[in-house]
């Protein structure tokens, strides 16, 4: 099974959303999961469409019902079976910690979501070459945190942080490398296969490129996925490349 993972961020208003919805409605997505990533307040416009919900965050105050917070039975209620936990735009300008984070993710997976868990190295621990120690940090800090048995409903989404929403130059071969250390990490060190998709600079101009790392299951998109007819074909590509 692959995945595309749309994470709309706090872009489109009501009127902008409804379009996008109409459009998506033929949308055909064949055999890709279409997971989709709408501001909260726009959740309710999917709730009985063909597509798979996902919030951008969850609550780190389960019980507490607090001012401002969207509690976990809300977003169930909604038909939401995904949520993006530890995105680097949360680090950064929420200066979430790996403890905020491993939190969220038990949270998640005990009211039976699905977790999208983004990891990722800056330009700094690129230049430095410590991104795989990096790399290996995040990991561990959740998957040593939570049983195996719950591996198989976590993806990871590996997003070079220096790469979300840019035109940088990417290299194919480093992705490529990054992605195979991952997946024979966590193998190696806990006996389970896992889920890997990769964002960042990916869009319908270069998603060939990035089809030719056959061990990835999927894509996490974002500046990409404002534009509803971009899905049509960057999923038309993931499905030539699966044929």
């Amino acid at each position: 099974m692959k995945y595309l993972i749309c994470n709309l961020k706090a872009n489109k208003t009501y009127y902008e959303m409804v379009l996008y919805k109409d459009y998506l409605q033929n949308i055909n997505n064949q055999n890709i999961t279409l997971i989709l990533a709408p501001s909260n307040i726009y959740l309710s416009l999917f709730k009985d469409e063909n597509i798979t919900l996902c919030t951008q965050d969850l609550s780190l105050n389960e019980n507490l019902n607090l001012t401002g917070d969207i509690n976990i039975n809300q977003l169930k209620s909604l038909n939401v079976k995904y949520s993006i936990i530890g995105h680097y735009e949360r680090r950064k300008y929420y200066h979430e910690t790996a403890n905020n984070i491993v939190s969220k993710i038990k949270i998640a997976l005990n009211n039976d979501l699905k977790v999208i868990y983004c990891i990722g190295e800056t330009i700094e621990e690129l230049n430095r070459k410590i991104e795989y120690q990096v790399l290996e940090k995040q990991l561990a800090c959740v998957l040593n945190n939570i049983p195996t048995s719950e591996f198989s409903n976590i993806i990871i989404a590996y997003e070079p942080t220096y790469l979300i929403g840019t035109n940088t130059n990417y290299d194919l071969d480093k992705i490529k490398t990054t992605i195979n250390f991952i997946k024979s990490l966590v193998y190696n060190y806990y006996h389970e296969n896992i889920k890997v998709v990769y964002g960042g600079n990916l869009n319908i101009d270069n998603i060939q490129d990035f089809n030719t790392i056959s061990e990835l299951d999927g894509y996490i998109i974002g500046n990409s996925s404002l534009n509803p007819a971009n899905i049509q074909k960057i999923l038309e590509n993931m499905t030539y490349r699966n044929e």
